[in-house]
């Protein structure tokens, strides 16, 4: 008799809603074994109506007196407002018999950018007994695709900004953009993806992946191989990362950003340039030393220093000698670790050869050249490998050869030919603009409501594919090579952003169907991912003599994601908005926030107390302090720490 007298109130306030409000809102009902509703709601967009709804239809959804959503749609919706604004985890609240069916009618569960619906092939796709089968194959994926993002980033997205940078003439912050760029495109993603102002996922692998890399990675380094830190570049790094954070910190605390905090998060990197340029400008004028260009330690430094056995002097040994100007960028690289870093990891040092080099080759017909070009496994390794290593290229090959027939390379390592091949890159000039137009869902839209954008770039692409062809030969590379490192840049962003957006779709139909919050995915899949190449790069460099650099990666490289991980994604979305960002911020995130503060905090008070001495017991401390923010994080989400924001 309750639940009856509810459902007429429905009726009773929807009817005087329909006489008060124009245009009229069409709402049917009817009734299932006496005490269930199962109809069909036709609501418009007002606030009270979006009001009636949540607050008296909802009441009986969260009690589990419906056992199924009925069909509830805007009239001309695009699924922009939910069924009831419920969230897609509300199910595990409701007695839902037909999952499949509520993630299909929910738009929470809907996704805005991307290709696949995860959370729709799992449920739908799926017997609920085979389940578990669906989430493997789908983790598989997410494997694969986030390997598919370090290969983009590291092989196609680097060397193009290498050449871009020397062509132009930038400076090295331009390179330290490349590694950076698959935490920050993957912060533009769940930025643009979150729903109701939930900026999680973004936020939880920023500040996760900083407590990671400057607890855990900052922690092993120590133990591995203890050192006397530098101060003033520990100092700088250290206050300028604690800033950022505890101007993060009051971000989340007044849950609202705008568009001049969001640009200032990048003005203050900017600023943090300046101070590591002018600071190394006045420590060598100091020392009567000429200013060295200001390099970053990348992967490919670290590939090198394995390959190369260079032995080097100390810098702090009083002996140690001045440093040849004859040397190789990396025996320069290496041999100056008092020179502060910019950023970690980035692209590939590389020395523009000025002067053609002129080596005679071996004939190798066209077609046997252009195989070995899309050939997604390279032989030598292969021949050097184990069976992990073969494992892992066979593993990625698949997003190798479509990434290479998509997207061209300029190499100035390659001081033959520069990864020049003919067909190929002619090739290119076709696949290129197709994949990029088609990504972007630009493919299929008309020009003039006539002419659809893929009719004109497929022959525009052939033209330049032919004048390339007939303009170049085979043995050497063409005087406008470099324009292909330009298609290059602008092919693998798409590819970067395209792949980013299914990675944090993924991890969002796991929080979805384990019932897990945004900010614990992101800082722990989502930041453990994207550290891991940080803990790989910084132990090595730990390993081979060289911890200074390693521990400056740690806190110069979460300082660059964190400021432009925050400044370009917000600065895009408050400028959609309005010029704010509202933030639907969670305990989850203060927490996060409050104890990346807390290890900067203590590495800045024990670090000086102990002489500037990386002792293992200080590494012991972080990896300990890392195991209690992963606890009260989990505590927190499982609510056994609450609180009231």
């Amino acid at each position: 008799m309750g639940h009856e007298s509810h459902v007429w109130k429905i009726v009773f306030t929807a009817c005087v809603l329909i006489a008060e409000m124009s245009p009229v809102v069409n709402l049917q009902s009817q009734f299932v074994n006496d005490s269930m509703l199962d109809g069909l709601v036709k609501r418009n967009r007002k606030a009270s109506v979006q009001n009636f709804i949540n607050n008296d239809l909802q009441l009986p959804l969260n009690n589990g007196k419906l056992k199924e959503i009925g069909n509830i749609n805007s009239n001309g919706s695009d699924g922009e407002d939910s069924p009831n604004n419920v969230e897609c985890q509300a199910f595990h609240n409701m007695n839902i018999t037909d999952i499949c069916s509520f993630v299909n009618q929910t738009a929470d569960c809907d996704i805005d950018e991307g290709f696949i619906r995860y959370t729709s092939f799992v449920y739908c796709d799926f017997a609920e007994h085979l389940l578990p089968l669906g989430l493997v194959i789908v983790f598989i994926w997410w494997v694969f695709l986030f390997i598919g993002l370090a290969v983009t980033a590291d092989d196609f997205f680097c060397p193009a900004l290498t050449v871009i940078s020397k062509t132009l003439g930038l400076s090295v912050t331009f390179l330290a953009f490349g590694n950076g760029a698959p935490d920050i495109f993957s912060s533009i993603a769940a930025i643009g993806n979150a729903s109701n102002g939930d900026a999680g996922l973004a936020l939880g692998a920023l500040l996760g992946a900083g407590v990671f890399v400057t607890t855990v990675v900052a922690g092993v380094i120590a133990i591995v191989r203890p050192f006397d830190a530098m101060q003033r570049p520990f100092l700088r790094d250290v206050i300028f990362y604690l800033a950022a954070v505890f101007w993060t910190f009051y971000i989340l605390w007044k849950k609202e950003i705008t568009k001049y905090e969001s640009i200032g998060f990048i003005l203050l990197y900017v600023f943090y340039v300046v101070v590591v340029v002018a600071g190394r400008y006045i420590y060598q004028k100091q020392r009567g030393l000429p200013t060295p260009p200001v390099t970053v330690v990348t992967n490919q430094t670290i590939s090198a220093i394995h390959n190369q056995e260079i032995i080097i002097n100390d810098p702090n040994e009083e002996d140690s000698q001045s440093i040849d100007p004859n040397l190789s960028s990396v025996n320069t690289l290496l041999e100056d670790e008092r020179r502060p870093l910019l950023n970690t990891e980035a692209c590939k040092l590389t020395n523009y050869v000025q002067d053609t080099v002129s080596i005679e080759q071996e004939y190798i017909h066209p077609l046997a050249r252009f195989f070995n070009s899309v050939n997604p496994i390279d032989h030598d390794k292969w021949v050097k490998a184990g069976c992990f290593v073969r494992f892992y290229e066979v593993f990625k090959c698949p997003v190798v050869f479509v990434l290479k027939l998509t997207i061209p390379v300029v190499d100035y390592e390659d001081e033959v030919n520069h990864n020049w091949s003919r067909h190929l890159n002619s090739l290119h000039c076709t696949v290129g603009p197709l994949f990029a137009i088609f990504a972007t869902n630009l493919g299929w839209k008309t020009i003039g409501n006539v002419y659809p954008v893929w009719a004109l770039v497929l022959p525009v692409g052939v033209i330049l594919s032919l004048v390339v062809l007939f303009t170049s030969n085979n043995n050497q590379y063409p005087r406008y090579h470099a324009v292909f490192a330009y298609l290059g840049f602008l092919v693998s962003v798409i590819w970067i952003y395209c792949i980013a957006n299914e990675v944090v779709n993924i991890l969002q139909m796991f929080g979805i169907v384990f019932n897990i919050s945004n900010a614990i995915l992101g800082l722990t899949f989502l930041a453990w991912g994207n550290s891991i190449g940080d803990l790989i790069a910084d132990t090595a460099m730990a390993k081979q003599g060289y911890p200074r650099m390693g521990i400056s990666a740690c806190f110069g490289g979460p300082l660059f994601n964190l400021l432009l991980g925050i400044g370009i994604p917000f600065t895009i979305g408050t400028f959609k908005n309005g010029g704010s960002y509202a933030l639907n911020v969670t305990l989850e995130e203060i927490v996060l926030a409050g104890f990346l503060a807390f290890s900067l905090v203590s590495s800045l008070i024990i670090v000086p107390l102990s002489g500037f001495r990386m002792t293992r017991a200080w590494g012991i401390y972080l990896m300990v302090l890392y195991c209690v923010f992963l606890l009260v994080a989990l505590l927190t989400e499982t609510g056994v720490i609450h609180g009231r924001l």
